[in-house]
């Protein structure tokens, strides 16, 4: 994602955060932090600290978002500290990413950096740790929907690698099953009609000709 050199209103900034803080935490302990960065030499030095990701730097800002592992470990020991944090802050970055689209913005999610050179930059204490970097700005293109695997390649069904050839049938979903008909019995009646229509055109394409021939035939004298 790259960036037009073009400001955000902090209102909409505001919204993007607000979006985060709501997300759900482990025993909603909100673990997080997230420091704004507008300064354009600011963003410029985030940008070299990502191992050279310049580009962006000509978003409209850069929110660095930031666990508190100790908080965590409190209630949750090890687990707490090393993955709840991380879930935490990750389901807070996907809600800003998801408000920043409904505001018309383009966003990236940076995960590549320098954490020591990051927490030198901005002052962070030694106990936080800088989990992300989210860039939000105008797009300066819109990227392709990049493929995705189909469902029935990611999903498993009680037990790792136990597929379901029709998951519907088996858990008697009654309305996908009865839309599957009807989007087949449509199909079928499109293809009736149309096969019809045709028909019906070459029937009245015979009876032209004829009645052509006969008008030919009585106009001879």
């Amino acid at each position: 994602m790259s960036f037009l050199p073009k400001f955000v209103s902090w209102e909409k900034v505001a919204r993007i955060i607000d979006a985060g803080r709501h997300a759900p935490s482990c025993g909603n302990v909100q673990n997080w932090k997230f420091i704004v960065i507008f300064d354009p030499s600011q963003k410029q030095q985030v940008a070299e600290a990502c191992f050279e990701q310049y580009e962006i730097a000509q978003a409209g800002v850069l929110i660095v978002v930031c666990a508190e592992p100790d908080k965590a470990e409190r209630y949750y020991g090890l687990r707490g500290e090393r993955l709840y944090s991380v879930q935490n802050c990750a389901a807070a970055i996907q809600n800003m990413l998801l408000e920043a689209h409904s505001l018309g913005l383009g966003t990236r999610w940076v995960g590549a950096f320098d954490e020591d050179a990051i927490k030198s930059q901005l002052a962070i204490p030694e106990e936080i740790r800088p989990q992300a970097i989210v860039a939000i700005g105008y797009a300066r293109e819109i990227p392709p929907k990049p493929p995705k695997y189909p469902l029935e390649v990611i999903v498993y069904f009680h037990r790792w690698r136990n597929r379901l050839r029709d998951p519907a049938k088996y858990m008697n979903d009654i309305a996908t099953i009865l839309a599957r008909k009807a989007a087949a019995m449509k199909e079928a009646a499109g293809d009736i009609a149309k096969s019809v229509v045709g028909k019906t055109k070459d029937k009245t394409s015979s009876v032209d000709d004829k009645k052509e021939e006969q008008e030919k035939y009585s106009d001879t004298p």
